[in-house]
């Protein structure tokens, strides 16, 4: 089975020069957890991503205002991407091992044609149940171990 066939097509996305409250708050209106970053509108090559995870890390426990961010601050550059093409068995193999849970896909131009969850692989064909899991357990594991205690976060 290919990627295009299971993919989301047409995700949103943003531009690196778009604002992180404009990306946060097209995440939360569309229920979605990341967005492609691309050139500009009318060139949607693909150039990073930016998740809900990236925001909280670099803009808000960094203390720093939303309102003054741009998205090239806080995305991640030349991320990890599949293709319309490639197997999904392979993908899989791509989230696995860079510890990620969704894919931007490109066409031959690397432009973004859709974006790859491990939920668009749920029940999808040639993936088992045991396969999702067996990747899932991969992706969540910590990359680092805690070196410290962890501390009580109390109302100040």
């Amino acid at each position: 089975m290919k990627v295009h066939e299971v993919m989301t097509k047409n995700p949103a996305f943003c531009s690196p020069s778009s604002s992180v409250v404009r990306a946060a708050a097209t995440m939360q209106q569309l229920d979605i957890g990341a967005l492609p970053v691309v050139l500009d509108p009318t060139n949607p090559r693909l150039v990073g991503m930016v998740t809900d995870r990236d925001l909280c890390l670099h803009v808000v426990a960094g203390g720093r205002d939303p309102a003054d961010i741009w998205i090239s601050e806080c995305m991640t550059v030349d991320p990890i991407c599949c293709a319309v093409g490639d197997d999904v068995r392979y993908a899989l193999e791509l989230m696995e091992e860079h510890q990620v849970r969704r894919l931007p896909v490109v066409n031959a131009k690397h432009e973004v044609a859709g974006i790859l969850s491990l939920g668009d692989l749920v029940g999808k064909g040639s993936i088992t149940s045991v396969e999702i899991v067996t990747a899932l357990r991969t992706i969540c594991e910590p990359v680092r171990e805690a070196t410290e205690p962890l501390e009580m976060i109390t109302a100040a």
